[in-house]
């Protein structure tokens, strides 16, 4: 009964955050994701969007010269 009431005592100093739906979460990270905050984040963002044309391609054409 103690440990009951121990609990109970601690459950109503702590208040719940808020749930976010889901979309609301997808919207604020796309938000956040859109707006580059320095220089380097656009120079790391054109290289990764590089890196994955030219691995596309690469496999492309692999599978191209794999498969006759």
């Amino acid at each position: 009964m103690l440990c009951a009431m121990s609990d109970a005592k601690t459950m109503e100093g702590k208040k719940k955050a808020p749930k976010l739906k889901f979309t609301a979460y997808l919207r604020a990270c796309s938000e956040y994701l859109r707006r580059p905050k320095t220089v380097f984040d656009l120079k790391d963002r054109s290289k990764a969007l590089l890196l994955l044309t030219a691995a596309v391609i690469i496999l492309q054409t692999l599978v191209r010269w794999l498969c006759p």
